[in-house]
């Protein structure tokens, strides 16, 4: 899972929870050995366990960030380890199933509860660090400004923010002309702005940031996807367009193709714009 890291690391002292739950002291010593190779940057706490019932007695006792989970265990089998989680201080960590294969029942629930990626055995340490790596990206915290003269939906647009598996520190605008002050106020990494807007629309606030920034992220809401207005939007420089109403799933997906992060097995999957969906259907 490949990203590019952006400034503003998150802090050394954070402490990364990690659990290992699988039954092959083999495959728990692979992904301690993935995980060490960042232990000379953050602080990194490992439980291990060899059985479900174990694992779930670690989810239940402390908060786990992230969780590696056999789907084949003695006691309790992985799926019934996720779906048990949602009862548990460790509800919202990021959990990557193994097993040497997934079928249709175990990836229904695994995408049911929450589980965010499969790594199909045998893996290396690599792809073990690789995930950490990513998990490292997605909790640092990024700057993004929403944009919209509807409070509601900048109220809405903040809690779907906040539900994402991403961390962000969320400014508000009413107006293009009060997000173009706060730009040149403060350093976003990310612009979230609604298209329809009294006086200065989405399209025209877009090329107005782009001629200040190459760098930032823009992404354009609208109840409307027409090709017609997304070519208009990738024309000026938007980076996405998110349809209205989106949820945290939709906005983990933007973030996943803003940071160049590899897709989850179980993530949300769709084109940050639709018109390119259309025309390969349509091909």
């Amino acid at each position: 899972m490949h990203g590019r890291f952006c400034n503003g690391e998150a802090v050394l002292h954070k402490i990364i929870r990690v659990m290992i739950a699988d039954d092959s002291s083999i495959a728990r010593d692979i992904v301690a050995e993935g995980i060490q190779a960042h232990r000379g940057e953050r602080y990194i706490e490992i439980e291990q366990a060899s059985n479900g019932r174990a694992a779930l007695e670690i989810l239940q006792a402390k908060r786990i960030d992230v969780a590696f989970v056999d789907i084949h265990m003695p006691g309790l089998n992985g799926p019934e380890v996720v779906s048990a989680m949602r009862d548990t201080q460790s509800n919202d960590c990021l959990t990557v199933a193994m097993s040497s294969s997934l079928d249709d029942k175990a990836e229904s629930v695994l995408k049911r509860f929450g589980a965010y990626h499969f790594l199909q055995k045998p893996f290396s340490p690599a792809e073990i660090s690789e995930i950490i790596a990513t998990y490292r990206i997605m909790t640092r915290s990024y700057p993004i400004l929403v944009v919209d003269d509807s409070g509601t939906m900048r109220k809405l647009t903040r809690k779907v923010l906040e539900s994402s598996r991403f961390e962000f520190e969320v400014s508000e605008a009413d107006s293009a002309d009060a997000a173009l002050k706060a730009l040149s106020r403060a350093k976003f990494e990310l612009v979230l702005t609604d298209f329809h807007m009294p006086g200065v629309d989405g399209l025209e606030l877009a090329g107005s940031i782009r001629d200040l920034s190459s760098k930032v992220g823009i992404y354009m809401m609208s109840t409307n996807d027409t090709t017609y207005l997304e070519r208009s939007a990738a024309f000026v420089g938007i980076s996405g367009f998110l349809k209205k109403p989106f949820n945290a799933a939709d906005i983990d997906m933007l973030m996943h193709d803003y940071l160049e992060i590899d897709k989850p097995k179980f993530g949300k999957v769709r084109d940050v714009f639709s018109f390119i969906e259309r025309e390969r259907k349509a091909s």
